[in-house]
Order: structure tokens, then sequence, then C-alpha cells
């Protein structure tokens, strides 16, 4: 029996190495070796950092046009530095993605059977998963690192990873607030001061900006949206809810249906109907020429005005179903998921790609840590 299990076990293995496969064809041979799509922004920020050096120097940690903060950028600096190839950068970006859903998978299917093939089909057939694997984006860093943070077993141990994701993308804050008020409420004191000492470097980096964001072309055009249209955009965060209410789908089969689901539910459905989706107009200012905020809607405006917001609406009320089940055990995967909402407000970008890791926390939060938190009780 031992070992049919692990033959088993070995076999869904090879579903994210398949993928690695797959991505790394695509990434290799079916794209050119020229820079596409947000290429062209990240591509040459990395280069900047490898002719820079090891130790970077003020005006460019100051100035280098991206709007992300820096780490992964620096980080494939260093790979240019030495094999100058952006098909290399794409294979890396592949590895990270596989390894993340690698990890996802493995912690699963021992903590969510036998519903964790459910979250490879959610993570492996996702669109926007597959875009950041055959590309070199910032997204693959950052999937991986959130895929070993809510799998990791020790907390203490995560310090690192939860400094180092903000420094991949700001809006990795919400993983060491969320850690610290999951510690704060559960009173371990060492895992609120290790969570708040992870904000250190990130809120030393944001002092030297006096900002959020390096001194560039592409950073000012989030300030512009903000001077323009404020700093709260509360369609952002309905709209990621209904997104995560039209990938999450199949999930709706096995959740439970408490008052956590139907309220959730009614919440979002009413939140969605006040503040609906709206043109992409940061991508218009930008210059971008995307008038959608991502595939999804895409899929709702085949309907018309009304109707594809009938369905964004019922999409929304799903997602918030879902929300309100993964909140229900109050585990810190679920406070990830509130910071998540939350901060969707002061982002004044919406898009789906956003969503690629916050889809198999919220699985994990209904099945697995449901489980987890139900056992400790008894």
């Amino acid at each position: 029996m031992t070992a049919q299990r692990s033959a088993t076990r070995s076999s869904w293995e090879l579903v994210p190495l398949g993928l690695f496969l797959l991505d790394c064809f695509v990434a290799c041979v079916v794209l050119k070796g020229e820079p596409r799509l947000d290429e062209t922004v990240f591509f040459p920020a990395a280069l900047a950092f490898a002719k820079a050096g090891v130790w970077p120097g003020a005006e460019l940690l100051r100035h280098y046009d991206a709007p992300q903060t820096p780490l992964a950028l620096y980080l494939a600096g260093r790979v240019l530095a030495l094999v100058p190839s952006l098909r290399l950068l794409r294979v890396l970006d592949a590895a990270l993605m596989a390894f993340g859903a690698w990890r996802l998978l493995r912690f699963a299917r021992e903590r969510c059977e036998p519903r964790a093939w459910l979250l490879l089909v959610l993570v492996g057939v996702n669109p926007y998963f597959h875009l950041a694997a055959t590309h070199f984006y910032t997204d693959a860093a950052y999937f991986a690192l959130v895929a070993v943070l809510v799998t990791r077993e020790r907390e203490r141990a995560s310090t690192l990873n939860l400094a180092a994701l903000p420094l991949v993308r700001q809006f990795g804050v919400i993983f060491p607030i969320g850690r610290a008020l999951s510690g704060f409420r559960r009173r371990r004191w060492q895992v609120v001061l290790s969570a708040v000492l992870a904000l250190v470097p990130t809120l030393l980096l944001f002092a030297f900006w006096g900002g959020l964001a390096p001194e560039s072309p592409r950073a000012e055009i989030a300030k512009s949206v903000h001077r323009v249209y404020g700093p709260i955009f509360p369609y952002v965060a309905t709209y990621h809810v209904a997104a995560l209410g039209f990938y999450l789908a199949p999930a709706l089969v096995w959740t439970p249906r408490s008052r956590w689901f139907w309220g959730g539910a009614f919440a979002a459905a009413v939140a969605y109907a006040l503040a609906p989706a709206h043109p992409n107009f940061s991508a218009l200012l930008a210059g971008a020429g995307i008038t959608t905020l991502g595939l999804v809607q895409r899929i709702a405006c085949c309907l018309g005005g009304r109707g594809g917001h009938a369905l964004l609406c019922l999409f929304a009320a799903c997602g918030g179903a879902l929300i309100g089940e993964a909140l229900r055990w109050r585990s810190e995967l679920g406070i990830f998921v509130a910071l998540f909402v939350l901060g969707s407000t002061f982002n004044f970008q919406a898009w789906d790609k956003y969503l690629l890791d916050v889809i198999p926390i919220v699985f994990l939060a209904i099945f697995a840590a449901r489980t987890e938190v139900a056992t400790r009780r008894a």
C-alpha cells in the first residue's frame, strides 16, 4: 500500500514537470528572442542592473524605469551579467512557476485530499500562469515565494521569505502584515516581531524613494492616475473578487454552504452593484490601448453592457461566497485573502494576473486551513 501511494504521488508530481517543459517550449521556440508585452519594461530594467554591477548605485535604485520594487530585477541582472539571454530569464521564470505549482500540489496532497487534484487544475489551466511562465516578468519570483510561504511549516523560519515578497512587488506587504495580525490574534509575540522586522527593508526603501516607487516615467503613470482619480478604487476590488469567482468556480461544488458562504456572496454582489467594473482607464492614460481589465471582463463584454455587468455581478457573488468561507476559520490564509481584497481598493490597476497567488490561497483556506483549525479545536 505504501509503495502504491508513493507511485501515485510521483505520478502527480510529474504534472508540474510537464507544465515546465510545455512553458519552456513556448518560451524558447514559439516566442521570438526579442522582448514582447511587458518584457519591454522589465528586460531593459534588468539590463540596467546587470551593467551596474553587484552593488548598484543610489542613482539607479532611485531612477530605474520600472514600477516594481527591485529585488527580482536585480537578481535577473546578475543572471544577465553572466549569460545575456532573454530566453534564459524566461526559462528561469518557467522553472519558478513550476516549482510553485509543485510546492502547492505537495502541500495540498497532504492537507486537502481528495481535492488536491482540483488545485492543480485551477493553477495549471489558468492562462495567466502560462503568461508569467513564458515571459520575463516579476510574477514568477513572487508566485514561488508565496507558494513557499503558505506551505511552510515553521513560521519563524520564513522571515526572509516575508522580507523578500514586498521587495519583489510592493503589494507583497500584505503577507508580513497578515503574519503580524495572525500572530497578534494568537498572542504569539515572536511571530509578530519577526513579521514586523520583515517589513523594515521595504520601509527603508520607501523612505529612500520618498514614496512607493522609484522616480521614473513608469512610476509616474500610477502617480498621475491617483492625482486624477483619487487614492481609492473600489471597482478594482470588486472586479478582483468577480475574477476570483470565475477562476475558482469549480471549487464551489465542494465548498460548504455556511452562513459565511451566503453572507460573503450577498456582500460581494451588493459591492459590485455599487462599484461595477470600469474601462481600463489607467492603461488608456499610459497609451497602452487596453480597454478591459482582464480575461474575465473581456468574456463578460461579449454579452453587452447590462449583460456583462450582470454576469460579473454573478461571478462576484461566487467569489464573495468563496472568500466568506475562506474567512470562516479565521486562519492566517484567510487574513491574507482579506488583506488582498482590502489592498486592491488602493491599487489603480485591476488585472486577472494579480490573482495567480491568491487563487491557491483561497483554495487552501477553504480545504486545508479549516481541517487544521478543526483538528486543533478537537
